[in-house]
């Protein structure tokens, strides 16, 4: 049985050595644990696998398995020591995806060194316009590059992957560097690199390649020390596996500029969120994992699967044998061995298979479990009113049909025997969610989020939900097309096919009872934002101007007024393309804000774009954009003055060549004056907790405005219109001031009683 995938080279070779089931999980969206695994190798003798689980209770009602296949080069679907004490051998495919991860990693080099991303974002502004010499002459400043010409490239690790960048390097004429204690000299030598310590790679090279294994030596290799030891300006590169880095350091030198870029293809959580500190960060290129991912790799496993089943055939020990010991006396005829009960108990109580190394982790035994109900509970589905309320009305009752029947059903009690194991369902769009706690023989289900924090989460849509459990849609395939998020523990959402026919059944009958619920697409359909028109905008020479902008969504009048508000300080320079943030309270709500999104063009910003967040910082809305990466300045200022509506951060010239400068803010008009003194905030690493507050205590002393030293001005009011308004006086003051001074002039400024009167009149309305 083969469910690898492979290609036709691969599958006829193995034809030709036996007969072969071949069953792409690619194509069929079906990935075998447990009794289905069990039921699909009863009449075969080798299995060929990528993702299926294979562990001790499968092996021991497979007496006619003989051979496991796991196109991986850590096998960790497979539990190894149990095909060990039952004697089948093991083998693994390293290196199958070695070509591949190489060539993203001089991809990344390559993107990195030509500026590529942000290149390509340049020509998509929607201010540009053809022909515009000036655009290629800032292009021309911006998007200068570097080759890797005589650059030093510094690779740790120089396994499979790294001899392959080794040899993609060297025609560009780079220099290459190795830590690896694992190779000698002469076998660097060999490569075409010079071996080196540590330091000596992280103090010389211009760009820095990880491709080492997570050992306990390995984990957390690079941190804070290391990034700081690395040359000013160099790249780092991540196609191997987050846990070798501390990635809160390495957020701490891209923000500081110490390293001029990053490009990583793992994260500790995968996928990262749009929330993620890296995601926030203009210099880092990131991608979801793909280094292995290509058509090319079932060409690479599938010859290297043929070549050891050629050699067992001849009666040769295979190149890639997990477990060698199993080999001795190997026989396609010969009874399975047998451990014994000792051995076996051993085995169901330790670390069993994942279907990803992520998911690796010690198995828990009985006396190490922790009840679910001590865990941290999820925040349910919000409740909305704009759902067809008797489609739902009817699919809730079959929900709880579905939920009575399954606590007292054999087979789910008989699945929550020895087992500790929760699950949280949300069908966004019914604004419905449930749960099921199986906890050692007990089955206890109920309407909303469980007590703790499930051990797995599956968001869809009613009509997915639905489809999937009358047998219309494939659960995979939902999750593998995205209709179906799904977050938690892989292993035991694997666990869930051992009942997923029972489910259905249970489910099939609770909807038979209560009635069929119809066409649940509608359900979607009538959850529809209001959608308003787009400004006209017509161009110079009066012809309508062709708009590429998404239709504005109104999902608040104060979002309308917010991005007017964006608009009005983009057009006076005091907010640039991607710098600036501004803010405004929802209405009618103490503890929730809309704010400007994350690397958004903000010149050309709609109201559906703003994203709508909690005092903490936390995005509401599941569809929603990533926040502005300062959202934490205006959450504390708005916490620590509930009198305050609006916060207004941006990057105004003259204001920040104030701060610069530390030239104070004088009282040289009535207007100025009514503002007072502005405080200035030493530099602090923008986008921390620690900048936002000393930024609202600073708010605090003045009541209306704070200068941050390397990062411009904030201000804080009672309005949009009057944070706005305060912006553009202190910007225009600060020019008056500086330019005076420029000209060898101190600034006259109001007298003394003046000046007082006009402040305490100003933090008044402010």
């Amino acid at each position: 049985l083969v469910t690898a995938s492979m290609d036709e080279t691969a599958l006829a070779r193995l034809c030709a050595l036996g007969e072969v089931s071949y069953q792409d999980y690619r194509q069929t969206y079906n990935v075998l644990i447990g009794d289905a695994l069990v039921s699909a190798l009863q009449d075969k003798h080798m299995l060929v696998t990528e993702v299926d689980v294979v562990d001790v209770d499968a092996l021991s009602r497979l007496p006619g398995l003989h051979l496991v296949a796991s196109c991986r080069g850590n096998a960790v679907n497979i539990d190894a020591a149990a095909c060990t004490a039952y004697g089948v051998p093991l083998i693994n495919t390293p290196g199958r995806n070695a070509e591949a991860v190489a060539d993203l990693t001089l991809a990344f080099m390559l993107m990195l060194a030509r500026k590529l991303e942000p290149a390509t974002q340049f020509l998509h502004d929607p201010e540009s316009e053809a022909g515009d010499l000036a655009r290629m002459g800032a292009a021309l400043n911006q998007f200068q590059g570097v080759e890797l010409w005589r650059k030093t490239i510094g690779l740790i690790g120089m396994g499979a992957v790294g001899r392959g960048v080794i040899r993609r390097i060297l025609p560009f004429g780079g220099r290459v560097l190795v830590y690896d204690p694992y190779i000698t000299t002469e076998q660097a030598v060999l490569a075409g690199a010079e071996k080196v310590t540590l330091e000596t790679l992280l103090k010389e090279s211009d760009f820095i390649s990880l491709h080492a294994a997570v050992t306990p030596e390995t984990s957390g290799m690079l941190g804070g020390h290391e990034f700081e030891l690395m040359k000013p300006g160099a790249y780092l590169i991540n196609t191997a596996r987050a846990a070798l880095m501390d990635e809160n350091a390495l957020v701490m030198v891209l923000q500081s500029g110490h390293l001029a870029g990053a490009a990583l293809d793992v994260f500790s959580t995968e996928p990262p969120g749009p929330q993620d500190p890296l995601l926030q960060l203009p210099n880092v290129i990131v991608t979801p994992h793909i280094g292995g991912n290509t058509s090319d790799v079932s060409a690479h496993q599938g010859e290297m699967v043929a070549d050891e089943l050629e050699r067992i055939l001849r009666g040769e020990q295979p190149h890639y044998l997990v477990n060698p010991e199993t080999f001795e006396g190997f026989s396609w005829t010969r009874p399975q061995r047998v451990p014994s009960s000792e051995v076996l108990a051993r085995l169901r109580d330790r670390g069993g298979p994942a279907v990803s190394d992520l998911d690796v982790k010690p198995r828990e035994s009985s006396s190490q479990q922790v009840s679910v109900h001590e865990a941290i509970k999820p925040t349910p589905i919000e409740k909305g009113s704009q759902v067809d309320t008797n489609q739902t009305s009817k699919l809730e009752k079959i929900l709880a049909e579905f939920l009575i029947s399954s606590e007292k059903d054999p087979a789910f009690i008989g699945f929550a025997a020895n087992r500790i194991f929760s699950m949280y369902y949300a069908l966004t769009d019914a604004n419905l969610d449930f749960n099921m706690v199986f906890e050692n023989g007990a089955v206890k289900t109920g309407m909303g989020a469980p007590d703790g924090k499930p051990d797995l989460t599956l968001k869809m849509k009613a009509e997915i939900f639905d489809g999937m459990m009358i047998g219309r849609i494939n659960a995979m395939g939902a999750a593998m097309s995205g209709k179906m998020k799904f977050t938690g523990d892989t292993g035991k959402a694997m666990q869930m096919q051992r009942i997923q026919k029972d489910m259905m059944r249970l489910y099939t009958d609770a909807r038979n009872k209560v009635g069929d619920p119809g066409d649940l697409r509608k359900i979607s359909a009538a959850v529809q934002p209001v959608v308003v028109s787009t400004p006209q905008e017509t161009a110079p020479s009066a012809q309508p101007k062709v708009s590429s902008a998404p239709p504005v969504i109104q999902p608040a009048n104060e979002c309308e007024e917010l991005v007017a508000t964006v608009r009005e300080l983009y057009d006076k320079n005091l907010i640039t393309a991607t710098g600036g943030n501004v803010s405004v309270r929802v209405a009618g709500s103490d503890t929730e804000l809309w704010i400007t999104p994350s690397a958004m063009f903000k010149g050309n910003l709609y109201p559906n774009m703003m994203v709508r967040i909690d005092m903490d910082g936390e995005v509401l809305d599941e569809e929603a954009p990533t926040p502005s990466s300062e959202r934490w300045v205006h959450t504390e200022i708005l916490k620590a003055h509930p009198d305050l509506n609006s916060v207004i951060h941006t990057h105004a010239p003259w204001a920040t060549l104030l701060a610069l400068t530390e030239t104070p803010f004088l009282p040289i008009n009535t207007e100025a004056a009514f503002i007072g003194d502005i405080p200035l905030v030493p530099f602090i690493m923008p986008g921390t907790r620690e900048l936002a507050v000393a930024v609202a205590e600073a708010i605090r002393e003045s009541g209306v405005a704070v200068l941050l030293q390397n990062h411009g001005l904030v201000v804080a009011g009672s309005s949009l219109r009057r944070a706005a308004s305060t912006t553009e006086v202190i910007e225009r003051c600060s020019e008056l001031i500086l330019r005076c001074l420029t000209l060898g002039k101190q600034p006259p400024i109001l007298p003394d009683e003046v000046v007082k009167s006009l402040r305490e009149m100003g933090q008044m309305m402010a």
